[in-house]
C-alpha cells in the first residue's frame, strides 16, 4: 500500500493532516468493524490504511524510509514455522502485509504487536488462516538487528491445512518478488 491508496481507502485527499486521518479512521472503523456487523476484511483494510498514514517514528513497526520495498530479502528458515530476516521489523511487517494480500485476504493487522493474519484457500480447497508475528531481535555482538517471524496455520473449515513449511516458503517467494 502507498500513501495515495491509503488516502483513497479512508476517503481522504492529498494533503490530509493527522487530525483528518484520525477522524476518517474512527468514522469508518465504527461502521466496518465486525462487532457491529461489518466485514473483517474491510476493517483490516481500513486499519492497514490508517497504519500507513500514521506519522513517521510513532510506531516501532513503521517501515523505514530508506530501505527498498521489493529487493532480494535475505531470509533463512529457522524451522518450518519461523523465519529470520536481516531487515528492520517495520519493513518485514509491511512486506508481510503486501504478500498476505497476494496470498489471500488480510483479515487482521496489528502493527503495535506485529501480528498479521491472512485467510486463504489452500490448494486442497480448505479455507485456512495463517498468523504471522513479527519480532525484532538484537544480533549478539553487533549493533545490527534481525527480525524473526513466527507462523501458525489453522484450517477454518473441515479438512487438513497444507504443510506450514510449504505455505511459509510460498509467502517468502511473494515477499521477495
Amino acid at each position: 500500500m502507498n500513501r495515495e491508496r491509503a488516502l483513497r481507502t479512508l476517503g481522504l485527499e492529498k494533503g490530509a493532516q493527522a487530525a483528518d486521518i484520525n477522524r476518517a479512521y474512527r468514522e469508518l472503523i465504527r461502521l466496518a468493524h465486525p462487532d457491529v456487523g461489518g466485514s473483517t476484511a474491510v476493517a483490516a483494510r481500513i486499519t492497514e490504511a490508517y497504519y500507513w498514514l500514521q506519522r513517521a517514528g510513532t510506531n516501532p513497526l513503521e517501515p523505514s524510509k530508506s530501505s527498498p520495498r521489493k529487493s532480494a530479502t535475505p531470509a533463512k528458515a529457522k524451522t518450518d514455522d519461523s523465519l529470520v530476516l536481516h531487515l528492520p521489523a517495520g519493513d518485514v511487517f509491511a512486506r508481510l502485509v503486501d504478500a498476505g494480500h497476494e496470498l489471500g485476504e488480510v483479515s487482521y493487522i496489528d502493527p503495535t504487536t506485529g501480528i498479521v493474519q491472512v485467510t486463504f484457500t489452500a490448494d486442497n480447497g480448505v479455507v485456512c488462516q495463517l498468523a504471522a508475528t513479527v519480532q525484532a531481535n538484537p544480533v549478539t555482538g553487533s549493533r545490527q538487528r534481525e527480525t524473526q517471524v513466527e507462523f501458525t496455520l489453522d484450517p477454518l473449515a473441515s479438512g487438513e491445512a497444507p504443510p506450514i513449511g510449504r505455505v511459509v516458503a510460498h509467502l517468502v517467494r511473494l515477499i521477495r518478488s
